[in-house]
């Protein structure tokens, strides 16, 4: 007893010298000790203080003790530090760390290899490993192979390999048979049991000859065993597992193994409380209230975030354990090395996140996913890579498309609104950005050096098209002026200048465009050749004036001008100088002006003069030759008319009788000697001539005449025209043309205008065909007045 005693003592001495400073190799190796005290120690007063022992020995050698599972939090805090680490600044965090690390536990191998890698950065760095290892009195190897990562929920195992144990005196003693000469000699098969270590194989007491007073081996058919006990044992060893007596269900397994070796149940609930008592797992029914309440606080604030507080709470929770006698709560520590993990993931990424306010979008990146490694699966550092990658790709490609920008100008602007708009949904993202901002200024100022571009452009385009003589060539240019002023005005719509231009230059793009198909009409109906087409064309050539300078205009109204000279001269042929002085009238207005004087129009004009001549001699000889005549006449009547012109004095007078129911009208002669005639309405009219003198000469008249109504004339004149005109609804040749006012029909003039171009229309009325039309049409030479001509309009 006072050796067990002894062996007790110096185990817990070397335990408490070795707590804070042996490997975990020494200590694995007093575990080994411990087991086999225990064993020793059974069923005797000391079998208390050595289940203490080993109890104690368990949890230093558990890795989720305080001391191991702190130093086990630095090593990841400094390797992701390492393995991340953008700067000097992250490597000097790295090593003050491993500095605590290795403060906790000098001889950590794992510590002296991170800190050796640390050291291989830079100076610096490897002048203060050099000052730590000084300090802890470590070696430093000459090298060593990096050790193999070890995850946060990793346990070790303590090894479960038999150790001999003395065999109450007869541990020296050769005669005693070994489990191979026992198998051999029993012609048994050997099988292997898993155990304790400290206690005998339960195999070993298969076909032992030693009686051990409990069971009786009869040679040849095994050991002798009391079922009832057997099964009060397994069922205790049951109760004290789910109860968390971990250690006297090793006990009672082994008691169980020593009756029935081999007993199955016995093996696995052993094996289990070995690997709980090694792991430092406790029953939840254990821990006691207080530690409790404080853990699920601390769960708590680790959903809504504050990891200090809920370490805090967790460390209080791990003391409360270990006052109630739970020296190793496993949830405990294994929380307090998650939070600590999750805390180092929240510290980088509020890192990252000040490197990428700082624009230093690649450090940022390796901070998020340090803290992806630390705690993977994190929403919040997946969110973050996937964001600052986004920014960089769409960095990147901004930055690819400002230095490839080319192409025409409508290309370059809209590459650069391209630019803009992923700028712009980068800014809203990274608001602060002045990365982004010098990007979005780079972008605007090549944006506005393509706005005076275009605007320098299409100027120069309208200029050209206002110096163009061919309407193709002056539309040509202008829709390519038109295409700049819309771009333009698409990149600032605010630009009034650039607006108005573009409202201009497509109202003169409209009217080009109106101005080419009236050339193609009006040459379409030249070709026809017909009256009232080559009035309607030249109507239609007279309204584009500002394109007398286009090759195809001049051409259709050259053609034109042939077709009225062809009629010119036919009318010159046939004598009708009416006709022929039409179509001169017609052949000096526009459009004709535009060709200048014409050899055909020159010639046309002589021939007219000429006839006119020729008329007017003949209307002279027609004159004096009637006048001739007419005074021959004249003379020749003399004695006939002159009584009647002067007649002779008379003193009878002359009654006139007027039946009594009819008036009589007689008018007072005047001082003219001129007779006066009463019409008497009878069935003899009586016509009496008054003298002015006091004579009167009367005559009877024996001819009957039937007076008739003269009506009031409803015209201020009346005329025709030698050709078919245009009849208009208002005095505007650009109006609604109602119809046509032929030729040769004679019309009234109901009215006279001064039309909107300043010359003078007629409102005519006329029949045609039964029907009664009315309209406006313009003076010209075709129109002749009949009879009285119409009074000039002042």
């Amino acid at each position: 007893m006072a050796d067990l005693q002894q062996r007790i003592d110096d185990l817990r001495a070397e335990i408490q010298t070795l707590s804070s400073e042996s490997d975990q190799s020494k200590i694995a190796e007093l575990e080994r000790a411990a087991r086999a005290v225990l064993a020793d120690a059974k069923n005797t007063p000391q079998e208390s203080a050595a289940q203490a022992l080993f109890a104690e020995l368990a949890r230093l050698s558990s890795p989720t003790s305080p001391i191991s599972a702190t130093v086990r939090g630095l090593l990841r805090r400094a390797r992701i530090r390492i393995d991340t680490a953008g700067d000097d600044d992250d490597i000097d965090e790295a090593i003050d760390m491993l500095a605590e690390a290795i403060t906790l536990n000098p001889t950590d191998e794992d510590t002296i290899e991170l800190l050796m890698q640390a050291g291989e950065r830079s100076g610096q760095a490897a002048q203060r490993v050099n000052d730590l290892f000084t300090r802890h009195n470590i070696k430093r190897r000459a090298s060593a192979a990096p050790p193999e990562p070890r995850s946060t929920g990793e346990t070790r195992k303590t090894s479960t390999r038999e150790t001999a144990r003395p065999d109450m005196g007869n541990s020296g003693d050769d005669d005693t048979p070994s489990r191979s000469d026992v198998m051999r000699s029993t012609g048994s098969i050997a099988t292997s049991y898993p155990t304790s270590a400290g206690y005998p194989p339960p195999e070993r007491d298969i076909d032992n000859p030693r009686d051990t007073g409990v069971s009786r081996r009869v040679p040849g058919q095994g050991a002798i065993y009391s079922s009832d006990d057997i099964d009060d044992l397994l069922s205790e060893m049951t109760q004290r597992y789910y109860a968390g007596d971990y250690q006297d269900v090793v006990d009672l397994a082994n008691r169980v193994l020593n009756q029935n070796p081999g007993n199955a149940t016995a093996l696995e609930y052993r094996q289990k409380a070995e690997d709980n008592l090694i792991r430092g797992v406790v029953p939840d029914h254990r821990i006691p209230f207080e530690a409790r309440v404080s853990y699920n606080r601390a769960n708590s604030l680790v959903r809504a975030g504050n990891y200090e507080e809920a370490e805090r709470l967790y460390r209080e929770a791990r003391d409360l354990a270990e006052r109630s006698g739970i020296l190793t709560w496993k949830d405990a520590e294994q929380a307090l090395l998650e939070i600590q993990d999750l805390a180092l993931a929240r510290e980088m990424l509020n890192e990252g996140d000040r490197l990428m306010v700082s624009d230093n979008w690649s450090e940022a990146l390796r901070k998020y996913e340090g803290a992806l490694r630390v705690v993977s699966n994190d929403p919040a550092a997946e969110e973050r890579i996937d964001k600052v990658r986004r920014i960089m790709t769409d960095a990147e490609s901004v930055n690819v498309q400002l230095s490839m920008l080319g192409g025409t100008l409508a290309d370059q602007a809209a590459q650069l609104q391209n630019v803009l708009n992923i700028l712009a949904r980068l800014r809203q993202l990274l608001p602060n950005s002045q990365r982004l901002a010098q990007l979005s200024e780079t972008a605007n100022n090549r944006l506005n050096g393509i706005k005076i571009q275009i605007n320098d452009q299409s100027q120069a385009a309208l200029m050209r098209a206002t110096n163009a003589t061919s309407l193709e060539e002056r539309l040509n240019v202008s829709n390519e002026a038109l295409a700049l002023l819309e771009l333009g005005v698409k990149l600032d719509p605010g630009d009034t200048r650039l607006t108005q231009a573009l409202t201009e230059t497509r109202a003169s793009v409209s009217d080009m465009q109106r101005a080419r198909q009236v050339i193609e009409r009006s040459a379409a109906l030249i070709s026809q050749n017909f009256d009232n087409e080559l009035s309607q064309a030249r109507s239609m050539l007279s309204g584009l004036r500002d394109y007398a300078s286009d090759t195809r205009y001049r051409t259709v109204v050259s053609e034109l001008l042939m077709r009225y000279v062809e009629r010119a001269q036919n009318a010159v042929e046939d004598g009708d100088l009416a006709e022929a002085e039409a179509l001169l009238q017609m052949m000096r207005e526009e459009p004709f002006n535009v060709l200048g004087r014409r050899t055909e129009v020159n010639r046309i004009d002589n021939q007219v003069k000429q006839m006119r001549q020729r008329a007017l001699t003949r209307r002279l000889a027609v004159g004096g030759g009637g006048i001739i005549i007419i005074a021959l006449l004249v003379l020749g009547t003399r004695g006939t008319w002159e009584p009647l012109v002067f007649p002779p004095p008379t003193s009878t007078p002359t009654a006139t009788f007027t039946p009594s129911d009819t008036p009589t009208i007689t008018p007072t002669p005047t001082d003219t000697n001129t007779p006066t005639a009463t019409f008497t309405p009878s069935d003899t009219p009586t016509i009496t001539f008054t003298p002015s003198s006091t004579s009167t000469v009367t005559d009877t008249a024996t001819s009957t005449s039937t007076p008739t109504s003269t009506p009031t004339p409803q015209f201020l004149c009346q005329i025709t025209t030698t050709e078919q005109l245009n009849l208009r609804s208002r005095p505007d040749a650009q109006s609604t043309r109602i119809g046509f006012f032929p030729a040769r029909v004679v019309a009234g003039v109901i009215g006279q205008e001064i039309g909107v171009d300043g010359q003078v229309w007629y409102r005519i009325s006329f029949d045609l065909e039964g029907s009664r039309i009315e309209g406006y049409v313009r003076e010209n030479v075709t129109i002749l007045p009949v009879g009285t001509p119409c009074a000039d309009l002042p």
